[in-house]
């Protein structure tokens, strides 16, 4: 038995992508279209920040790496 919601989403996915030609940035932008048109309030979240900026840079000394111990580290005592 075919459940009738998912046959009228299926539906409604493939009259939106016949709409746009198949082309995801043309049903995206449909959509945003859509979701102004309809005044309902959405929700927009920062962008992402990449890992990669977040890191701390390290600095190393080469008395450090050559006694294998960590400079920045507090001596024992």
């Amino acid at each position: 038995m075919i459940d009738p919601i998912v046959a009228e989403i299926r539906a409604t996915r493939e009259r939106i992508a016949e709409e746009s030609g198949c082309d995801i940035h043309a049903i995206a932008e449909a959509t945003r279209k859509r979701q102004q048109a309809s005044g309902v309030r959405t929700v927009s979240r920062p962008k992402r920040v990449s890992d990669s900026s977040l890191a701390k840079p390290v600095s190393v000394d080469s008395e450090s790496v050559q006694s294998g111990t960590d400079a920045s580290a507090p001596a024992a005592g």
